[in-house]
């Protein structure tokens, strides 16, 4: 590769970083478009032994995967096993230090390392929140890069740390904070690229997020191919089929998401309210006991029962991994359920529409978004939508 002197430097920070490890984490900040992924994939094939990516979501890890990384996994999915799978490792350690008792001689080495990994697995399953995989592979790693570090909450954090494996963090400071918590990795980065790689400056997409980011405003027309138009602009039955057909919706507002959720499912000419077998939903709310995160995206399969103010679901994840689950009602009829009742079910709700807030941390090939926030961190909050598309966005000013 011929490294602009600004890469260069930042290869050369990290790499007498990952010779030194004299702290666990990298953190590498840079504007889309400025090879922070084409460096991170460089340094990881100086590294001897296996290298991980992660990222928050399974779409993020699909373009990780897109992008040519390799052992590319959510995080979750990395370092968290449900409470079953550490129940079920506790009674196999136990039996197993159990029928060592039994011989002659007794091997005392092989119980002491069991008796100290039983009490890793019975302190893991206290936590209150998701229970560590105490056989990840990142115990053996050589290094981790997570993408999209601004993601990463205090407990998420603590818990990568864990596993002694050096991480390379990267993150853009052009998006918006989260909307809640704390970003673990919420420091100066210990290197920010500014100059946009030249492979990249081509890019509609990297230049229409570079004069948002700059203060310029993006004019109606053509970028590629993608657009910017004004909504008195495009027919009703041609929105139409921009929101069909796109990858992902993005929005301002929450009451816009709950009515173009709702006018997306008409279109579908999916019946009622609840859930059918199709619908894209989005999770609003960690579940620490099942690994359900804030933020993912789930296809149901079926709905399997309908009682109460409560429904049986079974879902499909971005992974293949299925799970069922009891979701409320409230939330696909646009309301929100007593504070009482948040305990005795899953919060989801449709996902064809999301706020860009809600968005941060995944990626979609083909977006459309309806420009219409202009409050607070407008610049940031148009540069994380405009970034969520990997090919093309079609921006209509609303």
């Amino acid at each position: 590769m011929d490294w602009s002197p600004q890469q260069a430097r930042a290869l050369d920070s990290v790499g007498r970083w990952l010779k030194s490890k004299d702290k666990p984490v990298f953190q590498l900040g840079g504007w889309a478009g400025t090879g922070k992924s084409t460096l991170a994939k460089h340094l990881s094939a100086t590294v001897d032994k296996p290298v991980y990516n992660a990222a928050y979501t399974g779409k993020a890890a699909h373009v990780l995967r897109k992008k040519g990384a390799t052992n590319v996994s959510t995080i979750h999915k990395l370092i968290y096993q449900p409470k079953e799978k550490s129940k079920q490792h506790l009674r196999e350690m136990e039996d197993e230090r159990a029928e060592y008792l039994t011989h002659n001689p007794v091997p005392t080495k092989l119980i002491r390392q069991l008796e100290e990994g039983i009490a890793r697995e019975k302190a893991n399953l206290t936590r209150p929140s998701f229970q560590l995989n105490l056989e990840s592979p990142l115990l053996e790693a050589g290094l981790l890069v997570v993408d999209e570090y601004s993601m990463i909450d205090q407990q998420m954090g603590e818990d990568l740390l864990t596993f002694g494996c050096p991480i390379l963090a990267l993150g853009d400071p052009g998006q918006l904070p989260p909307v809640k918590g704390t970003p673990y990795f919420n420091g100066d980065a210990d290197i920010t690229l500014t100059e946009i790689h030249r492979q990249a400056a081509d890019n509609p997409i990297i230049w229409m997020s570079k004069q948002i980011r700059e203060g310029s405003p993006l004019k109606a027309g053509n970028y590629g191919d993608s657009r910017v138009v004004d909504s008195d602009d495009v027919p009703r039955s041609e929105l139409a089929s921009m929101v069909l057909s796109t990858d992902q919706l993005l929005v301002g507002r929450n009451t816009t998401r709950i009515a173009s959720n709702r006018r997306v499912r008409e279109l579908m000419c999916h019946p009622g309210t609840l859930p059918v077998s199709g619908d894209r939903l989005v999770c609003l709310r960690n579940n620490h006991e099942t690994g359900i995160l804030n933020g993912q995206i789930w296809t149901v399969a079926s709905l399997d029962n309908n009682h109460g103010d409560v429904v049986d679901l079974t879902l499909d994840g971005e992974d293949g991994e299925r799970v069922g689950v009891t979701a409320h009602h409230h939330y696909f009829e646009g309301r929100t359920p007593d504070y009482w009742a948040l305990k005795d079910a899953e919060a989801f709700d449709y996902g064809y529409a999301l706020t860009v807030h809600k968005a941060q941390g995944s990626q979609w090939n083909n977006v459309v978004l309806f420009d219409e926030w202009h409050m607070r961190d407008r610049r940031k909050w148009l540069y994380t939508a405009v970034t969520r598309a990997a090919e093309k966005i079609d921006i209509i000013r609303m």
